[in-house]
């Protein structure tokens, strides 16, 4: 069996691969409902980056650059909090 890389894309527009069921604990279940909740992303989104991130290191395409805000935000955009690295408080 072979991969396509170019078909290895996930979106409402793009080829979505296969479907899967999984069993989580009610544990694991709370932790990916509370980063949700706090992110804005589906909890589909989360595993898949979690997938890449943990069993396909690099392969995701990295932009460099850098990354400047300015402001105060009661309720950050989504997309920005779910780029953003964890900081320790």
């Amino acid at each position: 069996m072979s991969i396509d890389r170019t078909l290895d894309l996930v979106s409402r527009r793009g080829p979505i691969g296969r479907r899967i069921q999984i069993n989580v604990t009610d544990r694991q279940y709370a932790i990916l409902r509370d980063e949700a909740d706090r992110s804005g992303l589906a909890l589909a989104e989360l595993i898949r980056r979690a997938i890449d991130e943990i069993y396909r290191p690099g392969s995701r395409l990295r932009v460099g650059g850098v990354e400047l805000a300015v402001g105060m935000f009661r309720h950050p955009d989504a997309a920005a909090v779910g780029r953003r690295s964890a900081r320790p408080r």
